[in-house]
């Protein structure tokens, strides 16, 4: 195979394209899905404390039993 360090930018670009991405574009992929995935977690923890809140707020007390007065004797 020859070098092709003698190929104008323009044609050294378009073949490199053809041949497929590189190691450094699959690693900015996977670090993109990595950053979209634990972005997705974060707010989904969020979002699930807001609606445990919510919840929890609106559900009525429990009344306190009441003591029952006690004999001095």
């Amino acid at each position: 195979m020859s070098d092709r360090s003698d190929l104008p930018a323009p044609i050294e670009a378009i073949v490199r394209a053809i041949g497929g991405p590189s190691a450094e574009a699959d690693e900015r992929a996977s670090t993109f899905a990595r950053g979209v995935a634990l972005g997705a977690l974060v707010g989904a923890a969020i979002a699930g404390s807001a609606i445990w809140q919510r919840r929890q707020a609106t559900r009525p007390f429990a009344p306190k039993p009441q003591e029952s007065p006690r004999d001095p004797a």
